[in-house]
């Protein structure tokens, strides 16, 4: 398990508690998680959310101070933030393999279309900011193909010209289509981390509901549904169940 520390770069003004910056409890963190003081590091990186200050990079750290404090659970859900923030951040996803190895379920994903697959990967893997990018730049192109059409002084350049503008159409619809997919997404916060030892599934939201599975700590489910004290959830192959919302912790 690799351990990168990273010095997270606050704006000095900020203020957190007993009057300390976040730089200051991040440097604070870091070396308490080399000296081996893994609750000294969580309660530093803690204080610094607490703050209001969030990063990958913190989020990863405190990720791996849990890991090494035996809170599996914990640390998968502090490696999932952090991989919202920063998608392909190899180090949280090489780390959150790990932790995922030591939990108890073991549940087949649901089969997915081709095309749903693709769409739904391209939707996490990329973030939004990324797209709203890949989005300005075909406009511009598409710009470049409408002055080649009307400006073109011959037809092979009106030609590339018109065909230029029928392609960049379709890449702007599509990309505008993941951009929103990609925003919906980052911006939901429908998937959750088990956080109980064990918990169980209700068929209903009422504890007299019958009992459809047990699941157990540091399993990601998505959340459906929300009722009084229950949440609606549903595991990776597909099926669906109620839990008392204390259980949970959305990502």
């Amino acid at each position: 398990m690799k351990h990168i520390f990273f010095t997270i770069v606050i704006l000095l003004t900020a203020t957190t508690l007993c009057g300390q910056t976040p730089s200051e409890l991040a440097t604070q963190a870091d070396d308490s998680y080399r000296m081996g003081d893994y609750t000294a590091a969580i309660e530093k990186y803690e204080s610094i959310l607490a703050a209001g200050q969030t990063s990958a990079d913190l989020y990863y750290n405190l990720g791996n101070a849990y890991y090494r404090d035996g809170q599996t659970a914990r640390s998968i859900l502090n490696y999932e933030r952090a991989l919202r923030l920063k998608p392909n951040m190899a180090d949280a996803k090489e780390n959150l393999a790990l932790a995922n190895s030591h939990t108890a379920d073991r549940i087949t994903q649901l089969p997915q279309l081709f095309v749903v697959h693709w769409v739904d990967w391209l939707c996490t893997a990329v973030t939004p900011n990324a797209w709203r990018v890949v989005w300005l730049v075909l406009l511009a192109l598409l710009g470049v193909a409408i002055v080649m059409l009307r400006l073109g002084r011959d037809t092979t350049v009106r030609k590339a010209g018109l065909i230029g503008i029928i392609a960049l159409a379709v890449l702007l619809i599509v990309t505008s289509l993941l951009l929103i997919g990609a925003t919906n997404r980052h911006n939901a916060h429908d998937e959750a981390i088990i956080m109980e030892q064990t918990i169980t599934i209700k068929g209903s939201p009422e504890q007299q509901s019958v009992d459809k599975m047990l699941l157990h700590e540091g399993t990601k489910v998505d959340v459906l549904d929300v009722y009084s004290e229950w949440t609606k959830i549903r595991i990776a192959d597909g099926t669906t169940g109620w839990c008392l919302s204390e259980t949970i912790e959305r990502i």
